[in-house]
């Protein structure tokens, strides 16, 4: 059986997810809306969104090796940000959902998902956006500078942009406004750390 890749942007309402081949080439890019039942209090909804997410990953296994002949043996996640003290709580739960959702991955591929921080994605994924800077050392530092004023809806924007320009074949989703729906940010941002993924393995 060929050996996949499989990379996701885990967060608390949407899950993108991303699937390639041995060869790094994009096979899926999907999202799975972490959606349940409004009565359920807010403390006990991360344990059924922990269950929606299994279950997904339980089928979509079965589904990948049976309809690719394939069997994942490298799964990428996107680590959540720790540095936002103004929203601490948020910070707090999403941190405790991507330690259940890596415990859950485990369980299921029998791999350890390589954490891989939206910074170390995007300088990766975005070359075109890197500083260099020669210390008196003689050190090479790289910085990742967007243009000054973006806020991070427009750098979600530009990646989802290049992925798309990369992946014309993929479908995004759109509010009634016309406007990109989250769900579309959350598949292009599990393709951005999928693609960095392969890139630090040399697959890419």
């Amino acid at each position: 059986m060929e050996n996949y890749s499989l990379s996701l942007d885990v967060s608390t309402t949407n899950v993108g997810v991303a699937l390639w081949n041995e060869k790094g080439g994009l096979m899926e890019l999907k999202h799975l809306e972490l959606k349940i039942d409004k009565n359920i209090s807010v403390e006990d909804r991360y344990i059924y969104k922990s269950n929606l997410f299994r279950d997904y990953l339980i089928s979509f296994k079965q589904r990948v090796e049976e309809e690719y002949g394939c069997v994942i043996n490298n799964v990428f996640i996107e680590a959540p940000l720790s540095n936002t003290p103004k929203n601490i709580n948020t910070t707090a739960m999403l941190l405790g959902f991507n330690g259940i959702a890596c415990y859950t991955i485990y369980q299921i591929f029998d791999v350890i998902p390589k954490k891989i921080s939206v910074h170390d994605s995007r300088k990766i994924f975005c070359p075109e956006f890197i500083k260099t800077t020669k210390k008196r050392t003689g050190e090479v530092k790289e910085t990742l500078s967007f243009p000054k004023g973006w806020k991070n809806k427009e750098k979600k924007e530009y990646v989802r942009e290049k992925v798309a320009k990369l992946e014309p074949h993929i479908e995004w989703f759109y509010t009634r406004n016309d406007t990109i729906r989250d769900s579309s940010y959350d598949m292009s941002d599990a393709y951005c750390v999928g693609y960095s993924g392969l890139k630090v393995m040399r697959i890419l």
